[in-house]
């Protein structure tokens, strides 16, 4: 018999262990593709940008959100969406409401955008976007999340590659995974900006089976160095405390709140008429809508508040903006969701959003108080720090003006 030719089993090893080295790593390939990103956004003398999303789930009609991004000289940062806009300009950093036109809030400013946003909104509808965390040199950690939205659980780089672009060529995109959800975060490979994002995830709570996606669209434009790409004009507005004093002038306050008269989601109606002589506090959210189920928590913690001291309090959630085939399927999966999540308080079905849109269409998360007169005292709009604090605290005093005088 012939000799045998061939590397042998010590040979294939050492080209196998040559090639896994020569591979390229995708994680620190994702790595890569982000710190350059980084630095591009760190490096242009001013930018502005403009993301624009779209919220998908299971029975709703897909929802559109905008952010609106500016990055001026220093650690100048303007966020801003359809509510709310968070401005830091030198040493002070203001926050605005635009239904609250009279008043804003302000704080010290030393550079941690995030730190200081967040005192004031909570982890709300607004947080401190990629472009901002690169632009102030936050570590790649620190960038990576937030791509999370306030959505997803923590983030971690899985996988880089080519994608096509949406008008046409090639970008980089960077995978990354979390333990309710993945995400892909695509790159513009020419400038190193964010030109897309897609996330799908679970939220925290809900039945499996229920997911949330959403598509978002960076728009990028960079702008000379200028003090008046970012700035505040106080004007002849006022600061208030936090959020909570910044009050919406959707629902005419101290005048009749708008009737409604819903299907419960456990059978039968819900009536404001039929609650007169209760103060009543209405909660309007979606289950496509992730920070609602923040808000319902602290809804379900005042009902069982006014419940333990016998208040006449009644807190309503009425889910609203959905789309499902019909309506039993809705009250289906709204008991389902509320079941996953403990939740016990009374629960209304706004067909349509008439009664949305008859308290102005507030946005989501959103929470009227309607005095026993049945006459407007306070909504809220979105999540901010203390929430359940402040609708009881409201509530008492509604109860307290609500409660006969004695001699």
């Amino acid at each position: 018999m012939g000799r045998r030719h061939g590397l042998g089993f010590a040979g294939i090893l050492a080209l196998a262990a040559a090639s896994a080295a020569a591979a390229p790593d995708p994680v620190a390939q994702g790595r890569a593709a982000l710190a350059a990103a980084r630095e591009a956004y760190r490096a242009v003398p001013a930018l502005e940008d403009t993301l624009t999303y779209t919220v998908k789930a299971p029975g709703a009609k897909p929802e559109p959100g905008r952010l609106d991004v500016r990055l001026g000289a220093g650690n100048g940062i303007s966020v801003e969406d359809p509510l709310l806009r968070a401005v830091a300009v030198g040493p002070v950093f203001y926050l605005t409401k635009s239904d609250a036109p009279t008043k804003f809030v302000e704080r010290p400013y030393a550079g941690d955008f995030a730190a200081t946003l967040e005192s004031v909104v909570g982890k709300g509808s607004l947080f401190e976007p990629v472009q901002v965390a690169m632009r102030l040199g936050r570590d790649l950690d620190a960038c990576v999340d937030r791509l999370r939205f306030n959505q997803l659980s923590a983030l971690r780089i899985d996988g880089f590659g080519e994608a096509a672009g949406a008008s046409g060529g090639t970008v980089d995109e960077v995978r990354l995974v979390a333990d309710n959800g993945r995400a892909e975060a695509r790159l513009d490979p020419r400038t190193h900006f964010f030109s897309s994002l897609h996330m799908a995830f679970t939220p925290t709570g809900a039945p499996a089976g229920v997911t949330i996606e959403i598509d978002a669209r960076f728009a990028p434009r960079v702008l000379p160095a200028s003090a008046s790409v970012v700035a505040f004009d106080r004007g002849s507005r006022r600061a208030v405390p936090g959020l909570a004093d910044l009050d919406s002038d959707r629902l005419p306050l101290g005048k009749p709140a708008p009737a409604f008269d819903l299907p419960s989601a456990a059978g039968g109606r819900v009536t404001l008429a039929e609650l007169k002589g209760r103060v009543v506090l209405v909660d309007f959210w979606a289950t496509w809508c992730a920070p609602c189920w923040q808000a319902l928590a602290a809804a379900q913690r005042v009902h069982e508040w006014a419940a333990a001291k016998k208040l006449p309090l009644t807190v309503v959630a009425v889910d609203t903006m959905e789309r499902f085939p019909t309506e039993a399927e809705r009250a289906a999966r709204v008991r389902e969701l509320l079941a996953a999540r403990g939740l016990t308080m009374p629960v209304a079905l706004d067909a349509g959003t008439a009664t949305f849109d008859a308290f102005g269409s507030p946005g989501l998360p959103s929470s009227a108080l309607i005095a026993a007169d049945g006459t407007g005292v306070k909504v809220h709009q979105g999540l901010f720090p203390d929430l359940e604090a402040a609708l009881e605290r409201e509530a008492e005093i509604a109860l307290a003006v609500a409660r006969p005088k004695t001699r």
